[in-house]
């Protein structure tokens, strides 16, 4: 199963969050990220939800 997730980056495209909806990171971006200078971008990425990841998540 493939699912997209939407994940923050600052200009540096360093991942600061990742979220399950659009709406989500753009309420981070406004809550949280809002007071900084800086740009932060939201892209949309493709995640892969297989028996392997699942099991890596177990593990954890």
């Amino acid at each position: 199963m493939i699912r997209t997730i939407y994940i923050i980056t600052n200009e540096d495209k360093i991942i600061l969050s990742a979220f399950t909806t659009l709406e989500a990171a753009k309420n981070e971006i406004e809550v949280n990220y809002s007071e900084f200078p800086e740009n932060f971008n939201i892209e949309p990425c493709a995640l892969n939800i297989d028996a392997r990841f699942i099991n890596e998540i177990k593990k954890q």
